[in-house]
C-alpha cells in the first residue's frame, strides 16, 4: 500500500534549487557546505550511512534529513 505522508512541513520545491535556504528552513544550515557540490536529486538519494560518511555525525540531524528527503 501507499504510505500516507508524515505530518511535516511540506517541501517547497523552489527551495530545492536553493539548498542553503532549504537547510536553513530545516534549521540544519551548518551542514550546507557538505552538500554544495551535489544536486538535490543526489542529496535525497543518500542514506544514513552516506550522510554519516560525508560528515553529518549527529543522529538527530541525519534522521531529520532522511525524513525530509523521503518526502521529496
Amino acid at each position: 500500500g501507499e504510505k500516507s505522508p508524515k505530518p511535516m512541513e511540506p517541501v517547497d520545491f523552489a527551495l530545492l534549487d536553493d539548498i542553503p535556504g532549504w537547510f536553513r528552513s530545516m534549521r540544519l544550515h551548518k551542514y550546507t557546505s557538505l552538500f554544495e557540490n551535489m544536486t538535490w536529486r543526489e542529496m535525497v538519494a543518500l542514506d544514513d550511512e552516506k550522510l554519516n560518511e560525508i560528515g553529518v555525525a549527529a543522529l538527530g540531524a541525519r534522521r531529520k534529513m532522511l525524513k525530509v528527503f523521503e518526502s521529496v
